[in-house]
């Protein structure tokens, strides 16, 4: 599983995100520079709350980021309220959107308004469409796409023994399957959310996984060096088609990887 991927494992949580901050940063000057504009996909749950912190504490990303040409999205959501605390929409607003100058009409969140969240879901994945002028059978090519991990190994809301993971996992051929946005229910959290699918996810230029701490160790394992099982280890079904899959790992995360793993310690 690992030969696809660029793994990079960094002794702290602080390094990992100044890191990332300071690739974020190259990245999106790099994207507009080129074309104008740098489409980037947020991940949601709690790890993203440090990186967005990173961003719009330190004065050079605040001020020489070029954010009014940024284009945000979103991995998934869960079907709150967008004011509700548990929303990925409100963390990003709290921590990202409302501390630098980002343009209102930049920010595509997936709406949580519908009474049924299958139709939220064929509002965003037409809200995508529209963004990048593709026809039904095409897909996004995002510049960059963030993850999450969880404890679960599931990554977006790509749930273990979900129906949308099984759908991925039966299909010989996941990524011709032009489906970008769908609903599930997750029983163990009593909750509807919205999800990119994993074609979705893997037509992105570049994708990174942003993992910390020692409560994510085994499913990092499990992802990166377990049997091939994606349908009790989802993230397992993500595999950037233009470029190396990126880990950012910080060390506690990273220690039940063999000693084979390459690591580079970035400071």
């Amino acid at each position: 599983m690992i030969k696809d991927k660029k793994i990079i494992i960094f002794p702290s949580p602080n390094d990992l995100f100044q890191f990332a901050a300071k690739d974020f940063k190259q990245r999106a000057i790099t994207a507009i520079n080129d074309k104008g504009i740098f489409s980037v996909v947020l991940a949601g749950g709690n790890t993203p709350k440090v990186f967005f912190d990173t961003l719009t504490s330190i004065e050079d990303y605040k001020k020489n980021i070029p954010w009014q040409q940024i284009q945000f999205f979103f991995g998934d959501e869960r079907y709150v309220s967008f004011d509700d605390v548990n929303s990925n929409y409100h963390m990003a607003y709290e921590y990202l959107f409302s501390r630098v100058s980002v343009k209102p009409e930049n920010i595509y969140r997936m709406p949580t308004e519908f009474h049924d969240p299958k139709d939220a879901a064929k509002e965003y994945e037409q809200m995508l469409r529209k963004a990048f002028h593709i026809n039904e059978d095409a897909f996004p090519e995002f510049d960059l796409v963030y993850l999450g991990l969880g404890d679960n190994a599931h990554t977006a809301s790509l749930m273990p023994l979900s129906e949308i993971v099984n759908q991925a996992v039966e299909n010989l051929f996941p990524n011709k399957n032009t489906q970008l946005v769908a609903s599930l229910f997750v029983s163990e959290l009593e909750m509807y959310r919205i999800t990119l699918t994993s074609s979705a996810i893997n037509h992105g230029k570049n994708i990174i996984f942003l993992v910390t701490g020692a409560n994510k160790a085994t499913a990092v394992h499990e992802v990166l060096e377990g049997k091939t099982d994606p349908l009790h280890y989802p993230a397992q079904l993500i595999h950037c088609l233009q470029e190396k899959t990126i880990w950012y790992l910080d060390l506690e995360a990273a220690e039940k990887l063999s000693m084979q793993v390459p690591r580079r310690w970035e400071r």
